[in-house]
């Protein structure tokens, strides 16, 4: 080679080294150190093509990853080549390089890959790429179509550029670890709120956050409640073009295995058990690239956070505070914090449950009642549950609940109460259009239950919807307001409730038909169909029985009120003895 021309050469070495440092010093993603590096390589040796293979420890194959300006690019992260196969991959294995400067395709060592014309090129260069641990990281492959074109100088160039690019590599790869460990690291943390409060949106979080930091193409999260009869819904996590993910969930066994047969056929697999001593249940990840041992660390440490929180919240540890804050605060704005603490932004409806009595086990009980409630609402609703007491925010799009919510969750209510022996009450409030309107809403919730509670008591479960009761919801003020006179008037009839327990007779019926008429005897008889006559003598009786006449001048709303109710533990005390 001339002289001048070998003064050019070095110059052209020199530059691009020192490009290839500046890039190298602003932290360049690894993508981008490859395509720099093959482009400064292609214009210091004035080749046709360079390619730049890089290994791929996961699949143990070489990876096309550049292909310069070339027609070949359509075969960029398709092309892959075992150790030894072809001119690269001989380079590869034996990590020695090789220079061929004339008809390389009689090289013994060459073999043809598809969507690679190599008939144009007289002259290969390909120089193995490895770290300051001799690692193999990738191979320099330069063609030209010219032949006796490299020599000692082009070979030093790809040499050198190729330690460099190891060299950002290696750094690129530590930095990413590092990302990787603190993101596992932070894991539990990054949980939002209102996916620690029961187990369906934490296993949902789970699945697509660990979908990003194992890298994985589909994440299986099956575990198992501590409730005897029931368990959380099998969660997956599938990867999404554009680096996003969709979730699906079943409780169906069968229908998760078919999903895994049809989403992950062919892919690695690596799982892991999930519990606190005992196993709970299974983390599994798919991807097409095998896992490596460090995948395994990380599968592990991330299955021992997630096993914490899931226990947490399997065991009702979490979000108990909140409820309780929630429901007694005085303050819009405190209420509208924890509203927001919950992560939960838009119109949303409270929703009361206050457990009176259980059969059983109060623990297995409630685990049951969160978990069927938090289905029941919905899967953007947020279950709280303190102690006896649940509240349910519920998702109102639009500034109004479904129709069918509170029939939904009567009936799961119910459900529930039939298998765990338990007795509820439910209030529904009114729709809260912002976390500034929640206490309001809160407070019609508590009335509607307070409604239930006093009025409907036929049925284990019982419920009461605001926006139906609200306008009878004085009444409760109103037979709160009688209240000392209502006990003063059932004190006076207890001897006439005494007689009719004991003799069978329905004297206190007769009164409570006559208040109700206001003291009207003609009216009084009609409704008994009884005769006049006949009504005289057992009003005659009553008095001589409470030893009081009855006075026209009485109130006969406290007197019709109190003979219902005298006249409800009658009829009780005769069931009873019966």
């Amino acid at each position: 080679m001339p002289e001048a021309e070998r003064g050019t050469l070095a110059e052209r070495r020199a530059a691009v080294l020192s490009q290839l440092v500046v890039l190298l010093t602003q932290g360049r993603s690894p993508a981008e150190l490859a395509d720099e590096a093959v482009r400064l390589v292609a214009a210091a040796t004035d080749t046709a093509a360079v390619f730049l293979y890089l290994w791929d420890e996961e699949q143990e194959r070489l990876v096309l990853r550049v292909a310069g300006d070339v027609p070949q690019q359509i075969g960029v992260d398709e092309i892959r080549l075992r150790l030894g196969e072809g001119i690269s991959g001989w380079a590869a294995l034996r990590q020695k390089s090789v220079i061929i400067n004339s008809h390389p395709r009689e090289d013994p060592r060459f073999i043809g890959v598809d969507r690679i014309d190599e008939d144009e090129f007289n002259s290969v260069l390909a120089a193995p790429i490895a770290d300051e641990q001799s690692q193999l990281r990738g191979v320099f492959a330069l063609y030209s179509r010219k032949e006796n074109a490299f020599g000692d100088d082009e070979l030093a160039i790809a040499v050198e550029v190729g330690r460099l690019l190891a060299s950002g590599l290696m750094r690129a790869e530590t930095v990413a670890n590092l990302a990787r460990q603190s993101a596992s690291s932070h894991f539990l943390l990054d949980f939002p709120t209102a996916s620690r409060t029961s187990l369906v949106p934490a296993l949902e979080f789970a699945a697509g956050r660990l979908l990003e930091l194992l890298n994985a193409d589909v994440c299986v999260l099956e575990y198992m409640s501590r409730r005897e009869s029931g368990a959380a819904p099998i969660m997956f996590a599938f990867r999404s073009e554009g680096g996003t993910h969709r979730l699906w969930s079943t409780h169906a066994r069968a229908a998760a295995q078919a999903s895994i047969d049809e989403q992950c056929a062919g892919m690695e697999r690596a799982s892991v058990a999930l519990g606190m001593g005992a196993s709970r249940g299974v983390l599994s990840c798919y991807r097409g690239a095998r896992f490596r041992a460090a995948d395994f660390d990380r599968l592990g440490a991330l299955a021992m956070q997630l096993s914490v929180l899931l226990e947490a919240v399997d065991l009702n540890s979490v979000g108990s505070t909140l409820a309780t804050r929630l429901r007694f605060t005085q303050d819009d704005v405190e209420a509208g914090s924890i509203i927001g603490e919950l992560g939960i932004d838009g119109s949303i409806c409270p929703i009361l449950v206050r457990v009176h009595s259980v059969r059983g086990d109060w623990g297995a009980a409630s685990r049951t009642l969160k978990e069927a409630l938090a289905v029941a609402a919905g899967n953007r609703a947020v279950v709280l549950l303190d102690s006896t007491w649940g509240l349910v925010l519920a998702d109102a799009p639009g500034g109004r609940i479904a129709p069918e919510l509170s029939a939904r969750i009567l009936q799961t209510t119910r459900r529930v109460a039939a298998e765990e022996g338990l007795v509820a009450s439910i209030g529904v409030g009114s729709v809260a259009h912002s976390a500034a309107h929640i206490r309001q809403s809160l407070t019609h919730a508590r009335e509607a239950l307070d409604w239930t509670e006093a009025y409907d008591s036929d049925e284990a479960v019982t419920l009461a919807v605001y926006e139906e009761v609200k306008e009878a919801l004085p009444l409760t003020r109103i037979v709160g307001n009688l209240a000392p006179s209502l006990l003063d008037r059932l004190r006076t009839l207890e001897p006439l409730t005494r007689y009719d327990i004991d003799q069978g007779s329905q004297l206190v019926r007769t009164l409570s038909v006559l208040a109700g008429c206001g003291g009207s005897v003609n009216e009084t008889a009609s409704q008994l169909v009884i005769h006049r006559n006949t009504l005289r003598q057992r009003l005659q009786r009553i008095e001589q029985i409470l030893g009081t006449p009855i006075d026209p001048a009485i109130d006969w709303t406290v007197l019709s009120l109190a003979t219902l109710v005298a006249a409800d533990r009658v009829d009780a005390m005769r069931a009873q003895r019966r």
